[in-house]
């Protein structure tokens, strides 16, 4: 059952796999020994296959990439950590993050997916609704897949739902369920969550499909931040820098990364402060100086507030 749904992963993977099947399980280890993280996938019904994907990708651009595919899919993605962005197009690309659901239409989409914070948790059905169609209907007779694709077809070719209640209601039991009742469960929430993405609307917040060009100045930003961790430099800077308003550089930034400009900058300088101190080879002093911090006081402060013990406890 769903072989050639399985075989597309020959398609869009760029990086190295391999496919371990285990009963109903399949899991596909990204790069040699899952450096680029897995996917566990599980053949729910004729096409359609669930994977709960985990990412790690800092070594690595892409793990997918485009390439056109002969059957009409679907796919459903929820986020549990990190962010997701689809290529729409020729020119915009639509971001979204931690518990947002979009549904959306394989070839109007899936040109190069990016993973912008370097991981990823969430979950993904993969529908090729010509075959599902028939089976789905047998289980929900008033409900029509190809409709679905159809309208979504003759919109934009996505739908995305901010992160809200009723999400987490019929997705987050889908993380943590019993080995001995996975398969069935997994049966039974996919046909809750397809009545539930095609009555869905819209958020109001829904993201900003942000053009290439946008996307391409947040990424020579972010490398401006992270380059000379020492240095001041303000918004007003990036913005003449880059030829945008400062407003249209904040929300373009927050949009791709999640969190505003300083406040990524800061955590980054963090995140990375940590690694230093795993590392051992640097004094507290000389890597508060290192990540830009004018005396190891106030790194040591900063560094409380966010990982919640001094760097020398830390460094225990």
């Amino acid at each position: 059952m769903n072989e050639n749904l399985y075989g597309m992963f020959d398609k869009v993977l760029q990086s190295e796999f391999s496919i371990i099947e285990e009963a109903s399980k399949k899991t596909i280890e990204l790069g040699k020994d899952a450096k680029y993280g897995k996917m566990e996938t599980y053949s729910l019904f004729d096409g359609v296959i669930i994977a709960f994907m985990d990412i790690n990708i800092d070594n690595i651009d892409n793990v997918f990439f485009e390439d056109k595919l002969p059957s009409r899919l679907l796919q459903i993605n929820h986020c549990a950590k990190g962010r997701y962005s689809y290529a729409i197009g020729d020119d915009k690309i639509v971001y979204f993050g931690k518990g947002d659901l979009c549904v959306s239409i394989y070839d109007l989409t899936k040109t190069v997916s990016d993973f912008p914070l370097g991981y990823y948790e969430g979950l993904e059905i993969f529908i090729d609704v010509d075959v599902a169609n028939e089976h789905i209907k047998e289980l929900i007779p008033d409900f029509d897949l190809i409709e679905l694709y159809e309208s979504l077809e003759k919109s934009k070719g996505y739908k995305l739902v901010r992160a809200n209640e009723k999400i987490d209601h019929v997705i987050g039991e889908l993380y943590c369920v019993d080995e001995r009742i996975k398969e069935p469960y997994f049966k039974l929430k996919c046909l809750e969550l397809l009545l539930f993405v095609s009555i869905a609307n819209e958020s109001k917040m829904e993201s900003l499909s942000l053009s290439k060009r946008h996307v391409d100045i947040v990424e020579s930003v972010k490398d401006d931040l992270i380059n000379d961790l020492e240095s001041k430099i303000t918004i007003d800077e990036l913005a003449d820098r880059y030829d945008v308003s400062k407003t249209t550089l904040k929300n373009c930034f927050k949009e791709v990364y999640g969190k505003p400009i300083f406040k990524w900058r800061k955590e980054y300088k963090l995140d990375y402060a940590c690694r230093l101190i795993e590392e051992g080879h640097l004094s507290i002093s000389e890597i508060s100086k290192m990540v830009g911090y004018s005396s190891p006081s106030k790194f040591s402060q900063a560094f409380k507030d966010y990982v919640g013990c001094t760097p020398s406890e830390y460094k225990k």
